[in-house]
């Protein structure tokens, strides 16, 4: 598997946080995708890719969008599969939906769901015919230039993301709701609405990201609950388990390509 990750250009900036291109070649692959941040757009220009366990494997549409998860899912690339990713700064999915983010949380939904089917089916063969992955990116991005609409950020959501992420997950939702001068209501509900999930499971995807990226596999499974301020091994457990599908040691065992 090769796996290049590109940046947009400065108009894009703002929007959007990376394009990754991810290709199989000549095998077939398995890969774990651990919940992130950021809703994702996903174009297939060659082959196919599924995700699920075993019988209960779906194939993944050939343009999609996929909102918000609490859980990893399995990605099963079939051999010479090709696939572009966008991910979306957190808050900014408003520039290009009108749709409520948060009935996107979980789920994998046909792109032409929002935008025309024969915008999607032209992008998709610019996609397939491009002569390399730079011109991919440059097709990818005058298709979202084109569909950007005018938009404002919230300014207390996106000073609750950085806050989040400054403090690795673990912070006090009650707390930032008082640092940015809302109640706790109004607050989880901007949020919601800005970033397609409640500020307290984001909190929760940002702390497992950040403890499992700076990990050590050699270190006891112990240390990880130490390091990431769980309250007893078994919480640890619980939570690590729901995050990654499976438990710590049998986690890091596994081969992951991104």
């Amino acid at each position: 598997m090769t796996f290049e990750t590109y940046q947009p250009s400065a108009s894009l900036q703002p929007y959007i946080k990376a394009f990754h291109i991810i290709e199989s070649h000549g095998l077939p692959l398995e890969n774990r995708v651990l919940p992130g941040t950021s809703i994702a757009l996903s174009f297939r220009f060659g082959g196919q890719i599924a995700y699920g366990y075993g019988q209960q494997s779906t194939l993944v549409p050939a343009a999609s969008l996929a909102g918000l998860r609490q859980s990893a899912r399995l990605i099963h690339y079939l051999p010479h599969s090709g696939t572009m990713v966008a991910l979306l700064k957190e808050g900014m999915a408003p520039a290009f939906f009108r749709n409520p983010l948060h009935e996107m949380r979980g789920l994998t939904l046909e792109l032409d769901s929002f935008f025309a089917a024969s915008e999607i089916a032209r992008v998709q063969d610019q996609l397939a015919g491009a002569p390399d992955h730079r011109a991919r990116v440059a097709t990818l991005e005058r298709f979202l230039l084109a569909k950007l609409r005018p938009h404002e950020p919230d300014a207390a959501t996106l000073h609750a993301v950085a806050a989040i992420h400054q403090a690795k997950g673990r912070i006090p939702m009650a707390d930032l709701a008082e640092r940015i001068h809302l109640s706790q209501d109004a607050f989880e509900k901007r949020f919601r609405r800005a970033v397609g999930i409640l500020p307290k499971p984001f909190a929760d995807i940002v702390r497992l990201q950040t403890l499992i990226a700076g990990s050590n596999p050699q270190l006891p499974v112990q240390r990880l609950a130490l390091d990431g301020d769980y309250f007893d091994q078994a919480h640890f457990n619980h939570a690590f388990k729901r995050f990654t599908g499976l438990p710590p040691r049998a986690f890091f065992k596994q081969r992951r390509f991104w």
